[in-house]
């Protein structure tokens, strides 16, 4: 297994489940700011630049420009270096950017209970801190990463292979999970994902609000906004990726705003007891950015428009 995410929202013991799972199973431990170091240093860009792009909405000035494409294509670049280098587990939003198909992939959750101590704990000791709005703040965050998965990134945020909940014990979630490692079978390779991050960056530096997924010797890319003549601008992105290496097929398919998706899919190995009241947080945070209020462990199929050409 190449890579291992933990997802969810703040002060549920990702963290701490990183950990145990890194010692167990061998693997490196990433956390987001180790990612978005490595991006700061690699790409000559700014730390805040970054963070802001990820944790916050971009200033006005910023909301027009590719500026935050080009850092959150950076911050791809880095979890592929990184994961052609050696298993790893990464703990954080920024897992969410390795497709489904690359690794295992799951949504931790806690209790509302267990979630205000972790945050007592980590902030109790700071003064001028008041816990319930940073907890708020923090699911704000989530949320927002969320909205952006859906719309620039054609991917649903709670995507997972696996949904736990902490509480039911570290040593027990272990053994799920590295039993879940050795079963799945990965669909796409790190070089394959390495391949579509390097085109990522392409896209944003030219100001193509386009996401890439690459398998084999295909590339597909989905746009992001409605054209016109859109036969016409696929063949003019195929052209444009000939520039990268290992592009043969290029596939073109219409995203976002062409069709709607359902933000929350099922989860495909397991799930550990997790009350009521979890999901229907959880329910009740995506209802916010879909129309339809969805089902929790639901799939659902669109058929986009496509365009299919040679690089």
């Amino acid at each position: 297994m190449s890579v291992i995410t933990f997802f969810g929202r703040a002060y549920t013991g990702k963290a701490q489940l990183a950990q145990k799972a890194g010692a167990a199973l061998g693997y490196n431990v990433l956390y987001d700011q180790d990612i978005i170091d490595a991006a700061a240093e690699t790409y000559n860009l700014k730390k805040s630049s970054i963070e802001r792009s990820i944790f916050k909405d971009p200033p006005i000035a910023d909301r027009y420009t590719p500026a935050k494409a080009k850092c959150i294509a950076a911050v791809r670049s880095v979890l592929a270096d990184k994961i052609q280098q050696s298993p790893v587990i990464v703990s954080g939003f920024l897992g969410k950017l390795i497709p489904s198909e690359l690794g295992l992939h799951i949504l931790v959750t806690a209790p509302q209970g267990f979630r205000n101590r972790r945050i007592q704990c980590e902030t109790g000791k700071k003064t001028g801190i008041d816990t319930k709005k940073h907890l708020a703040f923090s699911d704000e965050s989530f949320l927002r990463w969320s909205l952006y998965l859906r719309s620039s990134e054609s991917r649903r945020p709670m995507d997972c292979d696996g949904v736990v909940n902490v509480t039911t014990g570290l040593s027990h979630l272990i053994e799920l999970i590295s039993s879940a490692a050795l079963n799945k079978k990965e669909e796409i390779t790190a070089q394959e994902f390495a391949l579509s991050a390097k085109v990522s960056r392409l896209m944003a530096e030219k100001g193509h609000p386009v996401s890439v997924a690459a398998r084999q010797d295909q590339l597909d890319l989905v746009v992001h906004k409605p054209v016109l003549m859109f036969s016409r601008y696929g063949k003019k992105l195929a052209r444009l990726v000939r520039s990268v290496s290992g592009v043969d097929k290029v596939n073109t398919r219409t995203g976002r705003l062409f069709y709607q998706t359902d933000i929350l899919p099922g989860s495909h190995y397991f799930n550990t007891p997790t009350p009521a009241p979890i999901k229907k947080q959880y329910e009740q945070l995506y209802a916010t950015v879909t129309e339809r209020r969805p089902a929790f462990m639901n799939r659902a199929t669109s058929e986009p428009q496509r365009v299919s050409g040679h690089a």
